[in-house]
């Protein structure tokens, strides 16, 4: 068991109660604010880091309870047992594991642990776990809406039938109808337990992803690295389960039909309408992020299309019939949505490129990003008089909610549960939508109308000033930089396919280039002879591999990319 955190371990020893008001995980015990002033004095500790103690508590209570020192021997931990899979003491290397040949110095494997390829890999499967969990909660519900709509057009086949017929069949109709709602209500029931039992899988995800967060922030390296042990076994058990459970019998999707009897036809010994029919056929929900744990993990890299063999066929032209569009996007169900500042409003096609709705807004909009789960886009307000961020239902068509931001805001993209956008002046910042929580993710003086993308934990943005675009890790940390004002001439949107290549709409140049995933080469593939006039904003859909570029003056030009 680990020292008791709540009170000062050095006057405990001298067998005095005080509080502790910090833990120093090198001494591994708590300190009381007389302790600590001569911890931070005294020159064997002087260099110990220390954290508050109500913070030092945030961490999960099995974390707490690990010890730092060998139990057996009271002295503390030197080197690590990789055939038995446990750290060691002095004498435990001497007693126990004497004869074992894979032993390495403790201080060797907990290096840089909170950073290391097993500590982003598990935060990855966490993400790609809650990802997978919301794939197949969508298809569930899809299906239950689905059983619905089946229900209603059975249910009218089932009345016009009744039309042809006399009074006679009043009683076998209700009798069909009943069994239709009875075998409706019956799926209806399984798909809601395993939507239960799903939901319960996610709290548990979501709480291993609180426990990671808090072991990386407060947790000693030993602590992480022996925690992370556990929380591995943890996520290789839920990414099992959902295997389990996309290829069982409760995730082949249930359709109803109705057969017409041969009687009915006849109208010679008429005994039913027919019957309600339940077929199942294979899920459509695919599970990404499955592999087998190892006892160490590692993060893949990503081999990048070669950006000389893209190529590019033009689908259609659209005139969006406005002065200034400059943000759109591409949905899943190939619906298209563009940010028009002249009119303050964002306007919905169809995939045919025919007009579907629009939603008027109070700001000028600059940039927009769909999240699927919910069904809502969000839309930036640009040099708008006010700094927002609104949330706009699709469902209801509305504004759903307005989130105030520190300085204007202008391009915006998707990261797992939260957004990520560029805030004049500060640089990028990623917002979680639940509590509205921000953090810095790269800090720069981010001219206007800089615009995002988010792949991979990679950060890319444009920036007009410098003629540049910038590729940053999640920590922050520059990756590649390039400059080309021949080229790139006031970069604007941004967008990034499956392979991590980059594609950027200049402006002034009037091309579209894009950029191999490490920043080495670049390549215009779209200029104004194919049809650009000043493009502003553009998008890539990694699903349908289209690619979807509009022009300041409202002329949008989708591309199939291959």
């Amino acid at each position: 068991m680990a020292s008791n955190w709540t009170v000062c371990g050095v006057c405990d020893f001298r067998n005095i109660q005080k509080t502790s008001v910090v833990w120093c995980s090198e001494c591994d015990e708590g300190l009381c604010d007389e302790c600590k002033e001569h911890h931070s004095a005294v020159k064997s500790s002087r260099n110990h880091s220390v954290i508050p103690v109500t913070e030092y508590q945030k961490l999960p209570l099995n974390v707490l309870a690990i010890t730092q020192t060998c139990q057996k021997h009271k002295e503390q931990y030197q080197t690590f047992c990789k055939k038995h899979d446990c750290p060691c003491c002095r004498r435990c290397v001497i007693e126990t594991h004497n004869e074992c040949k894979d032993l390495t110095a403790i201080d060797d494997i907990i290096h840089d642990i909170k950073s290391s390829n097993a500590f982003l890999e598990l935060e990855k499967q966490l993400s790609e776990l809650l990802e997978n969990i919301k794939r197949v909660q969508n298809d569930r519900i899809k299906n239950l809406k689905d059983l619905k709509e089946e229900r209603d057009m059975i249910a009218h086949d089932i009345e016009q039938t009744r039309n042809k017929i006399n009074d006679y069949l009043d009683k076998i109709q209700d009798n069909l109808l009943k069994e239709l709602a009875f075998t409706e209500e019956n799926e209806g029931k399984k798909i809601k337990q395993l939507l239960s039992l799903i939901e319960e899988n996610e709290r548990e995800i979501k709480d291993l992803q609180v426990n990671l967060t808090n072991i990386k922030e407060h947790a000693s390296d030993l602590q992480a690295f022996l925690a992370l042990k556990h929380i591995e076994k943890d996520v290789t058990d839920k990414a099992e389960y959902i295997q389990f459970v996309v290829k069982s019998e409760d995730m082949k999707t249930k359709t109803f039909s109705f057969v017409v009897s041969e009687k009915v036809r006849n109208f010679v010994g008429i005994e039913h309408f027919g019957s309600v029919v339940v077929n199942s056929k294979s899920c459509k929900v695919v599970v990404t992020g499955n592999k087998t744990q190892q006892a160490q993990m590692t993060v893949p890299n990503t081999v990048s299309k070669n950006i000389d063999k893209i190529k590019l066929k033009k689908i259609m032209e659209i005139d969006l019939q406005s002065k200034l569009t400059r943000g759109c996007a591409i949905l899943p169900n190939g619906k298209m949505m563009f940010c028009v500042d002249d009119v303050m409003k964002i306007v919905a096609l169809n995939s045919n490129g025919t007009f579907d709705f629009e939603i008027k807004l109070k700001i000028k909009p600059c940039d927009i990003a769909y999240i699927e789960a919910e069904n809502i886009v969000l839309v930036t307000s640009g040099n708008s008089s006010q700094a927002v961020i609104h949330i706009v239902d699709l469902n209801s068509r509305s504004i759903k909610q307005t989130m105030k931001v520190t300085s204007s805001a202008y391009g915006i993209a998707i990261r797992i549960n939260a957004i990520v956008y560029c805030e004049g002046h500060s640089g990028i910042i990623e917002m979680h939508l639940n509590d509205e929580s921000k953090q810095t993710l790269v800090s720069v003086n981010m001219p206007s109308f800089s615009y995002v993308a988010f792949h991979k934990n990679r950060v890319y943005y444009t920036n007009k000033d410098t003629n540049a675009v910038v590729c940053h890790n999640i920590n922050g940390n520059l990756e590649w930089q390039l400059k080309d004002s021949s080229n790139i001439c006031y970069p604007q949107g941004i967008s990034v396919d499956v392979s991590g290549n980059v594609y950027v709409a200049c402006r002034n140049s009037s091309t579209v280039i894009i950029i191999s995933s490490d920043g080495t080469n670049f390549r215009n593939i779209l200029s104004a002879s194919d049809g650009l006039k000043n493009p502003r904003a553009l998008q890539f859909d990694q699903t349908s591999n289209k690619l979807l570029v509009v022009n300041s003056s409202g002329k949008a030009l989708l591309y199939d990319v291959s």
